[in-house]
């Protein structure tokens, strides 16, 4: 009985480090994103220098803590894709985080819709469907504007 147990006890062992290494690595490797203020319209002027049309613009205000407002974009490429992004501006550093880590706290289907979040500044957006070529466009223009508001901070 004492050979089973030490090896329940060293499976057990196992599972935690197969869990909280991954989730360590993965916090080290993405450390959060600085929080300064990024000036315009990132999404326009992302998919302004991608060649993709804003097909419609709403206003919208997420239900979460710090949610100062955002946009919601409907775009459409040369391609015929069709994508959605939201943008929300955060109050501060701490509560567009938290909205980071409650998303990230859902399964894709189980209280977390399917779409791609990326932190621009005070802005988190978010675009579905994720796998969209029109994102896969936009994101490095997202990116750059992020580097270049950081810089300038």
């Amino acid at each position: 009985m004492t050979l089973s147990k030490n090896g329940e006890i060293a499976l057990a062992v196992l599972l935690v480090l197969l869990i909280v290494l991954p989730a360590l690595m993965l916090g080290l490797i993405y450390g959060e994103a600085p929080y300064h203020m990024v000036p315009g319209e990132p999404v326009r002027e992302a998919a302004d220098a991608a060649g993709i049309s804003i097909a419609s613009v709403k206003g919208t205000l997420w239900n979460m803590t710090g949610a100062l407002g955002g946009k919601t974009y409907v775009l459409t490429d040369p391609a015929g894709d069709t994508a959605t992004v939201a943008t929300q501006a955060f109050d501060s550093a701490d509560s567009r985080d938290a909205a980071v880590r409650l998303y990230n706290a859902h399964a894709p289907g189980k209280g977390r819709a399917v779409g791609s979040l990326i932190v621009v500044g005070q802005y988190l957006i978010y675009a579905t469907p994720a796998n969209s070529p029109i994102f896969a466009k936009l994101a490095p223009a997202l990116q750059q504007a992020a580097k270049a508001a950081g810089a300038q901070s």
